[in-house]
């Protein structure tokens, strides 16, 4: 069976296509400088080039943006069946996803953005929204410290090894740290009616989807290639847990954050996605 295929990392997906080379695929690439990182071996040796992401995490307006342009692209290019996608990439297709089954939930499969996913360490998706739009906690403790979300974001995208310069690139290729530091400097803290904490620029809200205090949000079926050596939940473990256990594989490896490799699991992870594209197909589905 064929399936067409949104993809968010052409290189290093390169050797799981090639054991899938009757699907067709389609890239979208991002076009916000990234920071570099101290966990892939592709970050850190093979890229000559400047990195790039897909929005700003710390911009609300940034990360809407995308998702309205990521959704353009899928109206005008799809349909797609399915989408593979990695790390941020895979927060970003988990977003578009859960917002589409949220606004429309009387939606045939068929008319939903993909009808299957395959999650790579994928990160917990990003929820944005309009604070005029929800029920804030109007007692005592409705503003929060947000000491604690602001150390797990710079902990995440601003630690030492993240920003740190390539001498070979131009400053205009680098991403702008101070730009982020003020970004978090502005965001302040509140809660909302149910308890979760959120950053706020005034306007819109920013916090994670949550899997423990929702019901299933992710209702297709899904592959999550993750690992379980991985310390941080939000890198893999916590996306998994929002989707439809009925419907959902997993596949586990042990280089952390970076990209699984080895032919033996590149051919299993191969065999996975072609199974969970083949259950989107499923007329009980």
């Amino acid at each position: 069976m064929s399936s067409r295929v949104l993809g968010q990392n052409r290189t290093r997906s390169a050797s799981i296509r090639a054991d899938l080379d009757d699907f067709e695929w389609d890239f979208v690439q991002g076009t916000t400088l990234h920071t570099e990182g101290n966990w892939s071996l592709y970050t850190t040796s093979f890229s000559k080039l400047p990195l790039y992401t897909y929005y700003n995490p710390l911009d609300p307006l940034s990360i809407l943006q995308t998702e309205t342009e990521l959704l353009q692209i899928i109206e005008e290019d799809g349909p797609f069946d399915g989408v593979l996608s990695y790390s941020g990439g895979a927060s970003l297709a988990a977003q578009l996803i859960i917002k589409d089954a949220q606004d429309y939930p009387f939606k045939l499969p068929h008319e939903r953005p993909f009808r299957f996913a395959i999650f790579i360490n994928g990160a917990s998706p990003l929820h944005v929204f309009k604070v005029a739009d929800v029920e804030l906690n109007d007692g005592p403790e409705q503003d929060v410290d947000v000491s604690s979300l602001v150390e797990e974001a710079t902990s995440m995208f601003l630690r030492p090894s993240a920003v740190r310069k390539k001498g070979q690139f131009a400053e205009e290729d680098q991403p702008d740290v101070n730009q982020m530091l003020q970004l978090l400097a502005a965001l302040k803290g509140k809660r909302l009616a149910d308890g979760t904490p959120f950053l706020t620029d005034g306007e819109h809200g920013l916090t994670r989807y949550n899997a423990s205090n929702s019901k299933i949000l992710i209702d297709i079926p899904t592959l999550h290639v993750r690992s379980p050596i991985e310390e941080d939940r939000h890198h893999g473990l916590h996306l998994m847990e929002m989707c439809d256990p009925n419907i959902r594989n997993e596949f586990h490896h042990l280089y952390g954050h970076d990209f699984p490799r080895g032919r033996l699991e590149i051919k299993k992870i191969a065999e996975l996605i072609r199974e969970t594209a083949e259950a989107a197909t499923n007329p009980n589905f």
